[in-house]
Order: C-alpha cells, then sequence, then structure tokens
C-alpha cells in the first residue's frame, strides 16, 4: 500500500484524474486572481451606503460606491451656503447682525440653538456657528445679512453649484433641514474641493474650537465656546484641512472631509447615508488604512492604472464631471 502512494505522488509514474486536477485548479484560482488583483482581495469594510473618495491631486476617484447615486445631504449644505456668502456678499464680516424672529423660523426642526433672538453676533460669529458646531439659524441669519430670504440664497446655491457643472445638487434653502436638498457624494466631494480654495472658510472648518461673543440688548457681552462636530480633527492620522458633518432623519449620518497625508497627498471623502453616528469617522479610517496597505496612490504616481474595488458600483473614473 505504502509502496502504491508513493508511485501516485510520483509524476512521472501516475497522471491525475480528472477529478483531481479540477479540484487542485479550483484551489489555486482564486489565490492567482487574488494576488493579481490586492485591491479587491482587501478591498475596506465601510458600513456608508454611498461614499467617494477623491485624489486631488490626480483627479481620480481611489473608491467609490454609489457614488452618482442622489441623496438628500443635510448638513453638508452648509458648506456651499458659505461658498456663496463669502463670494457673493460685500458685507464687513465684524458687521454685528441682530438675530431676528425670521431666523429662528427658519431654522425649525432642527437642533437647539444658541443664536437666541435678539442677540448680536459678528458675521464672522455667524460663519463660525454655521460651520463648526452647524447651528441652524445661522446662515438664515447670514442670508438676511445680506439682503437675502433663506430661500434665495438657496436658490444662488443651486445656480453657483451649474456654474461648477454640479448637475444633480439643488439646494432648497441653506440648513439642510429640507430633504429637497440633495446631491451626490461625488458632486459633494467637487463642493467640498471649491469651498476649502477659500482660505477664510477652510481655516474656520480646521478649527477644533471657537469662542462666541453674544452682544446682548443691554449693552454688555458674553462669550461662549462652541466645538467642531467633526471628530477626526484630533485625529493623529492625518492632518484634516477642512469638513463638515451633517444630519437628519431622512440624509442620516454624513461626513465630507479633506485630508492631508503624507503617503496620498490631498484627499477628499465624502460618506453619506450611514445608520451610526460614529460609523462615518470609522469609515474614513477604514478607507485610510486599505489606502496605505494597498498603496494606491504610488500606483497612479507612476501612471498605473488602479483596480477599484470587486464590486458592482465601484471604479476608477475621471473626478471631472
Amino acid at each position: 500500500m505504502m509502496c502504491k502512494i508513493f508511485a501516485s505522488a510520483h509524476p512521472s509514474r501516475h497522471k491525475a484524474s480528472p477529478a483531481a486536477t479540477f479540484v487542485a485548479f479550483a484551489l489555486f484560482l482564486p489565490q492567482f486572481f487574488l494576488a493579481g488583483n490586492a485591491l479587491a482581495a482587501v478591498r475596506p469594510d465601510v458600513k456608508s451606503p454611498s461614499v467617494v473618495v477623491l485624489s486631488w491631486d490626480h483627479g481620480k476617484i481611489l473608491y467609490e460606491r454609489n457614488a452618482d447615486e442622489v441623496r438628500p445631504i443635510a448638513s453638508l449644505s452648509k458648506m456651499f451656503a458659505g461658498l456663496v456668502i463669502h463670494d457673493e456678499c460685500k458685507i464687513d464680516w465684524e458687521t454685528l447682525h441682530e438675530m431676528s424672529p425670521e431666523n429662528r423660523i427658519a431654522a425649525r426642526g432642527g437642533d437647539q440653538s444658541r443664536l437666541k433672538t435678539g442677540l448680536k453676533f459678528s458675521v464672522t460669529d455667524l460663519m463660525h456657528a454655521a460651520l463648526m458646531r452647524s447651528d441652524n439659524r445661522a446662515f438664515p441669519a447670514l442670508a438676511e445679512a445680506c439682503g437675502m430670504t433663506p430661500v434665495q440664497l438657496g436658490e444662488r446655491m443651486t445656480s453657483r453649484a451649474r456654474e461648477l457643472g454640479l448637475a444633480k445638487t439643488i439646494f432648497a434653502e441653506p440648513t439642510g433641514l429640507s430633504p429637497q436638498n440633495v446631491s451626490t457624494a461625488h458632486e459633494v466631494a467637487l463642493m467640498l474641493q471649491e469651498v476649502t480654495k477659500r482660505p477664510r472658510l477652510q481655516a474656520i472648518m480646521a478649527k477644533r474650537s471657537y469662542w462666541m461673543t453674544a452682544h446682548l440688548p443691554n449693552g454688555r457681552t458674553q462669550r461662549y465656546e462652541i466645538r467642531n462636530t467633526d471628530r477626526l480633527l484630533q485625529s493623529r492620522e492625518f492632518s484634516v484641512i477642512g469638513g463638515k458633518t451633517g444630519f437628519t432623519n431622512l440624509a442620516r449620518y454624513c461626513l465630507a472631509i479633506a485630508v492631508r497625508t503624507v503617503e496620498h497627498g490631498d484627499l477628499g471623502m465624502v460618506l453619506m447615508g450611514a445608520e451610526g453616528k460614529l460609523t462615518r469617522f470609522a469609515d474614513v479610517r477604514r478607507i485610510y488604512q486599505w489606502l496605505k496597505k494597498n498603496n494606491t496612490v504610488a500606483a497612479l504616481n507612476q501612471n498605473k492604472s488602479v483596480d477599484a474595488p470587486a464590486n458592482s458600483n465601484s471604479g476608477m473614473r475621471d473626478a471631472s464631471l
């Protein structure tokens, strides 16, 4: 019996059966494809249903999942409201604006606000409240200070989006409370890139905290601290250029963030529709680790094609629309 077994293992004395050949091939085939497509083998376990990762240095999408799916974007809207106010409202940023009942009404249904009716805040402080703490009364107030209603500001935001080639983006108002404020992960990433080109806005979105000054009706002032809702500002893995969080019951948890990394340069990431509050932040870390492990950008630097994760909704393509 031992001689037979030994003889069967010797290639010159025994020819493998078709069944044995098939089994060996079946076992080898997956290893072949995994070795040839490492990115597909270790694609990140991303939980958010709509995601895009854009290399700003190369103009390529490195990872995407349903990146062109139109979804409500909640407070990610505020980034673009900031851009329109920054570019088009000719007002001194130290001008004080008195919070009006209309500002409160426009933010009805949102989170609690410390921008109380009758208090005065500078344009600078209102912009910080909007982009850092995501206060829903801030942009109605800024629109009013610039001679517009929230609806008019939303219309102007939509027009600017069209000028930038963002065909699927619509704004009904600046806060993101309206379910009619919609876009795609891809277009939000391009919005974020445009917004961070404004140093004043970029600097605000990159701050962890900021001290607001409320001017009271009696002439006194009261100072209080606000903190940024973007938890990744505390990350040691990369430097945050700027970003914005968002949430409504319909949009779920969203995040747009631009990061600067040693290994990969500047990246724009947008995650939309996450079910858990912390999921979007964890997804960013998972994607970043995936990029490091697979050396994605290094391949781009060498003008090599980079395989996207192997799923039906993913693929590398130019970032331009």
